[in-house]
């Protein structure tokens, strides 16, 4: 028996698929519906009418309490003091309980968010995922391409103007895809922003690029824009390390890159997105960390960013 695929590209028409997950090299993937974990290490594509086999069952993540997740984010900011990061991305898993349908889940999120990537999936590799990203990675066809730098993050009716934090931290991200772009040699290179983007219950701080394809090969540019510093930090390198040290989960698909490779690419950030097991939803939530954050206001960031998801299921 096949599993059952089902997404929706923003602003279109939701597309459901049977078939099964292969597991191969990133740089490999082959034209299809694509997913990786954050650090790229495993990466899958969708074989269509292939038969599936889910008897496994995942085991549930580590999720910590506020006082665990406070003393963490202590410890964080520290190292990034100490080693003179720019910025660094800790994350968090938030458990609750779950006794709905998620193909429901899926449509109702689709309803909710026309302008996100909304998916459901599942793989006896990773368990049953369901999300609705805003955050494109790279989208092209073959001649012209767009990727976003997207940090930063208040609440949607939040008016008042963004703060220095969240300024450094959007410039970081453009900064760096702007860079990428240069050393890839795509030619052409336009940029617009930075501007409020609205994701549901939340709005970011997004500046778009765009850029003509002069040989490379869509994987190609997103396996060097992946993982941006919206969800790693910078230095690049010396943040994975501290993410890797304080950090007492395993994020899975939580930030890969995720969507449709092809002659037509739209790939995205994973985020905002959970795992569903059994009667249980593990929402996967990280926030931007500086030197001069507030474990209290990162917490506070991170459960705002649950509502993308949180809002749905308790309204539904």
């Amino acid at each position: 028996m096949g599993a059952k695929l089902s997404y929706r590209l923003p602003f279109e028409n939701s597309v459901e698929k049977i078939g099964s997950f292969k597991n191969i090299p990133f740089s490999e993937l082959t034209d299809g519906f694509i997913v990786s974990n954050f650090d790229k290490s495993e990466a899958f594509v969708f074989v269509e009418d292939a038969i599936s086999h889910l008897e496994k069952i995942a085991l549930k993540p580590v999720y910590y309490s506020k006082a665990e997740y406070l003393e963490k984010a202590e410890f964080f900011i520290d190292h990034i003091r100490t080693r003179g990061l720019s910025k660094a991305i800790l994350s968090r898993i938030k458990r609750v309980d779950f006794d709905g349908d998620p193909q429901k889940l899926f449509t109702k999120l689709c309803t909710a968010y026309p302008s996100a990537f909304v998916y459901l999936i599942s793989s006896e590799f990773f368990g049953t995922w369901i999300g609705a990203t805003p955050e494109a990675l790279i989208s092209c066809n073959r001649e012209r391409g767009e990727t976003v730098a997207l940090a930063g993050t208040m609440k949607t009716e939040d008016q008042t103007p963004w703060g220095k934090k969240e300024r450094f931290e959007q410039q970081y991200v453009t900064d760096f895809i702007e860079e990428k772009l240069v050393n890839l040699k795509v030619t052409s290179i336009s940029k617009e922003g930075p501007q409020d983007r609205i994701a549901g219950p939340v709005k970011h701080l997004e500046t778009r690029f765009q850029f003509s394809m002069t040989g490379q090969k869509p994987i190609q540019i997103a396996e060097k824009l992946h993982p941006t510093p919206a969800v790693s930090g910078l230095p690049q390198k010396e943040a994975m390390d501290v993410i890797h040290q304080i950090e007492t989960h395993d994020r899975s698909l939580y930030a890969g890159c995720i969507g449709i490779l092809g002659e037509r690419t739209d790939i995205f950030v994973n985020l905002r997105c959970a795992q569903i097991i059994e009667n249980e939803l593990f929402l996967y939530l990280g926030g931007g960390f500086t030197k001069d954050s507030i474990a209290e206001n990162e917490w506070q960031e991170t459960e705002n960013k649950s509502r993308t998801l949180l809002d749905i299921l308790e309204n539904s």
